[in-house]
């Protein structure tokens, strides 16, 4: 069962800008409840700001990317849509699928070794 919690937990010590709520709560059900609040949105850990730029981190090659250099995903959980960039850069998800790619023919055009003929 869930019950709304009208109170801040005493352990909370991360306050939205308000002051009257927890981060965690205004992150939840800040548009719905806390008008007179702005939500807080986390920023991403992998993302950094060079020049006006904004740029993410490849988590394969490590590289620092502007961020038309990953694809668009979109993901869907409990019927609401997110729009994301992938992780891996668009080098590192073409080469990867270009082994991928290479690897499958190889297994399709050798011969099965349990067939006897």
């Amino acid at each position: 069962m869930n019950i709304h919690q009208t109170l801040p937990r005493t352990d909370c010590t991360h306050f939205a800008k308000c002051g009257e709520r927890s981060i965690a709560y205004c992150r939840r059900y800040g548009a719905r409840e806390c008008l007179s609040c702005r939500l807080v949105k986390r920023k991403p850990k992998n993302r950094v700001t060079v020049d006006g730029i904004e740029r993410k981190r490849c988590t394969h090659c490590g590289k620092v990317l502007p961020l038309h250099r990953f694809y668009d995903r979109t993901v869907v959980r409990n019927g609401k849509s997110y729009h994301l960039k992938t992780s891996w850069c668009r080098i590192c998800m073409s080469s990867s699928q270009c082994k991928r790619n290479k690897r499958k023919l190889t297994r399709e055009n050798l011969p099965s070794l349990n067939t006897k003929q």
